[in-house]
């Protein structure tokens, strides 16, 4: 066999040792159980499968006459562990942690008060008086076990100034040397596994904070696209937001002629298309312009500029926005028509005016606005012809000294009456 060989089948026993040695410490786990009652099971089923694999060991090296009493106590220790595990198997982890600690406290106290000094089995009891700290959450249950074994250990050291051992063992110097090994292993296995039980939860924490920041920051951009920044945060912080009232604001709405004649010739996948393609870039102008994207409804598109955050540049936002519309609007008809195929022409209509925006409803909640200043700017752009940019005569007196305009006529709108209306030409 090569030396690859080898190693792959030294890496498969591995794997195997590490598979059974997984399935030992996961008795009686599930799904049910806590992540600390958990963390607690593993525990004592690797005490106590260790503790039973070295009580083995001594079975097998006290298999002789000579050591019988030896092999007995031994055997009993390795019955006990496996009465344990089993205990954790049923699902009785409470019953399995008792008996446990319970178990050595009689067991340990009555091996030293027998057997003397001389092998050092009282010393187990500090192993496992950690072990009870380990085991339970309500502190009067720890300070009980600790207490216990405190006081077995005290006892034991008492008898040993007072009695002599009832039994004798002959090589009870072996035994001093191997009780005391076995109780800095199960302590270093504590420990060990305490620590390494921490660091496994801390690295679990660590990723499903990382999977909550994760999903936080996911559900807030969602929310940031339904939402402006600062109605999102305030709805965050409180559960809902107030209605505020702008002095100035300048509204825009942009709709498509036509667009039920033309989306009888589109399939409904192109239809669709078509309105994204258009709707997207027009996000993006707004993005580019600090103007707030209101909604859409159909194949009408609604933005403002001065909401949420209020400014005085409003108008220019809004119609430098409007301008990179009609541009892009031109390009999509230029492409459409080599192309032979439908396109759609642009109404735009804009009015500067105070305006209500908040949020309404609890579910499928959306950011709107109200007010006269949006009935005037929807009917600007009703009224208004294709390919140019309707403006009211409010929107013209904060914007005429900086963009070229052409005086259209009067329009009626809804309660309100005539409202003088002008096309923005150019810049």
């Amino acid at each position: 066999m090569n030396t690859a060989a080898i190693h792959t089948a030294e890496k498969k026993e591995r794997w195997f040792i590490a598979r059974i040695w997984q399935r030992i410490i996961t008795i009686g786990i599930t799904d049910s159980l806590s992540d600390w009652e958990k963390k607690r099971s593993r525990l004592l089923n690797g005490i106590c499968a260790m503790s039973a694999i070295i009580l083995a060991l001594y079975c097998i090296g006290y298999s002789d006459k000579a050591h019988r009493l030896t092999f007995w106590e031994s055997f009993q220790g390795v019955v006990a562990m496996l009465i344990t595990l089993s205990l954790n198997h049923f699902h009785r982890h409470l019953a399995a942690c008792h008996f446990f600690n319970i178990y050595n406290v009689i067991c340990y106290s009555v091996f030293a008060i027998t057997h003397g000094e001389v092998d050092a089995a009282e010393y187990i009891l500090v192993a496992g008086s950690i072990a009870s700290m380990l085991f339970f959450r309500q502190w009067i249950t720890v300070v009980s076990y600790f207490l216990l074994n405190a006081v077995a250990f005290a006892v034991c050291k008492y008898s040993f100034a007072v009695m002599n051992p009832v039994l004798f063992m002959p090589d009870g110097e072996n035994l001093y040397v191997v009780n005391h090994v076995t109780m800095f292993v199960i302590i270093f296995l504590i420990v060990f596994y305490f620590k390494s039980e921490n660091a496994r939860q801390e690295n679990l924490l660590e990723k499903r904070n990382k999977l909550i920041a994760e999903e936080k920051q996911k559900s807030d951009n969602l929310l940031l696209n339904i939402l402006p920044e600062e109605t999102a945060e305030e709805l965050k912080a409180t559960g809902s937001a107030k209605a505020k009232f702008f002095e100035s604001a300048t509204v825009m709405f942009t709709d498509f002629k036509n667009f039920t004649g033309i989306s009888e010739k589109m399939t409904p996948e192109e239809l669709v298309a078509e309105i994204n393609y258009c709707y997207s870039a027009f996000d993006l102008i707004m993005e580019k312009n600090g103007v707030e994207k209101i909604k859409t409804v159909g194949d009408a598109y609604m933005c403002a500029g001065g909401i949420p955050e209020e400014n005085t540049t409003h108008p220019f936002d809004v119609i430098s926005a409007a301008l990179d519309i009609k541009t892009f609007m031109s390009n999509y008809m230029a492409e459409r028509q080599q192309q032979g195929k439908p396109f759609f022409e642009l109404r735009t209509g804009i009015h500067t005016g105070p305006v209500v925006a908040g949020i309404v409803g609890t579910k499928k909640f959306a950011y709107d606005i109200w007010g006269n200043t949006v009935n005037i700017a929807s009917r600007m752009e009703s009224s208004g012809e294709t390919g140019k940019i309707n403006i009211s005569g409010a929107t013209y007196e904060l914007i005429k000294n900086r963009f070229r305009c052409e005086f259209r006529g009067k329009v009626m709108a809804k309660n309100i009456g005539e409202v003088d209306m002008y096309f923005v030409s150019n810049v």
